[in-house]
């Protein structure tokens, strides 16, 4: 256990780098890159949480001459046992620490290095355990307070218009302010039930369709696996967020690319109006 959390703490500390080097130079690149750049950006950030990557490098030769710790303490010889200490503190004191034991019983012992790992191991079960659970309630509330459409003219045309062809389903609830794109492999888009023209319409399902076909959905749950492994880690929880504020403009940048000018203005003014209404998502 303790090599998988020492593994873990590697990558986390090279993902924190990635991380703070893309906070330092995020003013610079927002302004000269594309939203597109950012959004790739952010997921090598949290790739690089995740993948242990020097671990494909092949070690050098001369590292194979030296011997482990371990090894190197069983080929020496055994030394004249010594007499007792009196201050036991003192010989404690010379173990390292991931060698210290902790006394469970009259047979068992626990490293404190393995007790880290073990508090690790809880802490990810624990926000995976929450994650889940809330996501299944709230989706469970929506079906339970929602109604499906069997057909929709602005979805279908929005469908037409960016090439998707997999079944979606829309379902309109009267308890929810603003739309929004759920489920990963049964996706759901969800209409708040404000009675918006056609072409609103149309805006919001360009939107989250968009959403779609950028895999969006599947890029916030690796990150919040990445959350759920790092949650000692303050930085993956900016990563999160920047996440989340990348995916939105780029779905943006790519909805209004190749529209005219009025177009361009209706999608924005009907983002702002729904923006301030709570806001669009997709979980």
């Amino acid at each position: 256990m303790f090599e998988i959390f020492r593994t873990l703490l590697l990558s986390s500390a090279l993902g924190a780098a990635v991380i703070l080097l893309l906070l330092a130079v995020k003013p610079f690149t927002i302004k000269r890159f594309s939203a597109r750049w950012q959004y790739y950006m952010w997921l090598v950030a949290a790739v690089c949480m995740i993948v242990p990557f020097w671990k494909a490098i092949p070690r050098q030769e001369a590292q194979k001459i030296i011997p482990d710790t371990a090894e190197t303490q069983t080929m020496q010889p055994q030394a004249t046992p010594m007499p007792e200490q009196p201050n036991n503190a003192a010989v404690t004191d010379n173990i390292p620490v991931k060698y210290r034991e902790i006394p469970l019983g009259r047979t068992r012992t626990l490293r404190v290095y393995d007790l880290i790992a073990y508090i690790w191991a809880a802490g990810a079960g624990i926000f995976l355990v929450a994650a889940f659970g809330n996501y299944y309630i709230f989706l469970f509330k929506k079906k339970r307070s929602s109604m499906e459409l069997n057909y929709n003219a602005a979805f279908e045309g929005a469908k037409k218009e960016l090439g998707v062809k997999r079944r979606i389903r829309v379902r309109v609830s009267g308890n929810m302010e603003s739309p929004m794109l759920v489920g990963t492999f049964f996706p759901v888009i969800y209409l708040p039930q404000n009675g918006m023209d056609e072409s609103a319409e149309r805006m919001v399902f360009l939107h989250e369709l968009t959403h779609y076909k950028h895999g969006d959905l599947i890029y916030k749950w690796l990150v919040l696996i990445v959350n759920a492994l790092h949650w000692f880690n303050p930085l993956a929880y900016l990563l999160s967020a920047n996440v989340s504020q990348s995916c939105e403009v780029y779905c943006d940048m790519s909805v209004v690319r190749d529209m005219d000018e009025e177009n361009k203005t209706m999608y924005m003014k009907t983002i702002l109006l729904l923006a301030e209404k709570g806001g669009m998502k997709n979980v």
